[in-house]
């Protein structure tokens, strides 16, 4: 029998009496074989085996702890998620490097030319007044005749008419100068010719400024 045995408290090493459940210090529930024979020899205490299991337990917390934080390391330091602009997720590895933005596309600034201005046609142009070489015999065409009394100014005028018109060689006659014109007139002449045909040949254009003009010959 066993309950005259004395024991001790495996955890507190207080007293304890025979057939005793509990350790009146700490509480702990005591086994009914005391302690030197329920210990074989070599074995830890038993106040050593009650703090084992806890300090066994958080080592193990500990141990996958460090595991998972090495693992997570190590998979971040091999890969990174890179958001780009044009949507989705770009991996890179240890050896990537970072995308660059491609290099802007320059423009040619293109010169428009203003269209080109049309510019009016110059009129033709045309001789100052045409003088009639005195000695000289030949024919013309008469546009038309203003009595002197009405002044040369308005012979002038109806020279600057003709010419206007686009006919050349105009000019004035004094018709008190020439026997084969009547006295007492202002001629207004255009073209100095050779012949009646050559000045027959110019009379149309001549026509279309001044309708009744018509060729004369001149004898001075």
């Amino acid at each position: 029998m066993t309950d005259g045995v004395a024991r001790r408290c495996p955890r507190c090493t207080a007293a304890a009496e025979p057939g005793q459940e509990y350790c009146l210090e700490c509480g702990l529930r005591l086994s009914s074989t005391p302690a030197a024979a329920a210990t074989p020899a070599g074995a830890p205490p038993p106040a050593a085996r009650g703090w084992l299991g806890p300090a066994f337990l958080a080592l193990v917390v500990a141990a996958a702890g460090a595991a998972a934080a090495i693992a997570l390391s190590s998979d971040s330091q091999a890969r990174e998620s890179i958001v780009i602009a044009t949507g989705g997720n770009l991996t890179l590895t240890e050896t990537s490097t970072l995308p660059t933005a491609p290099e802007p596309t320059p423009t040619t600034k293109t010169t428009r030319t203003a269209p080109a201005t049309t510019r009016p046609r110059p009129r033709p142009t045309v001789s100052a007044f045409a003088t009639w070489p005195r000695p000289r015999r030949g024919w013309t065409i008469v546009l038309l005749s203003l009595p002197q009394t009405g002044g040369r100014d308005a012979a002038d005028a109806k020279v600057d008419e003709a010419r206007n018109g686009g006919l050349r060689r105009v000019g004035v006659l004094n018709s008190n100068r020439y026997a084969s014109l009547h006295p007492g007139y202002y001629v207004i002449f255009t073209g100095i010719f050779e012949t009646e045909t050559e000045a027959v040949s110019a009379l149309q254009r001549a026509r279309a400024v001044f309708p009744s003009a018509y060729q004369r010959e001149i004898v001075p």
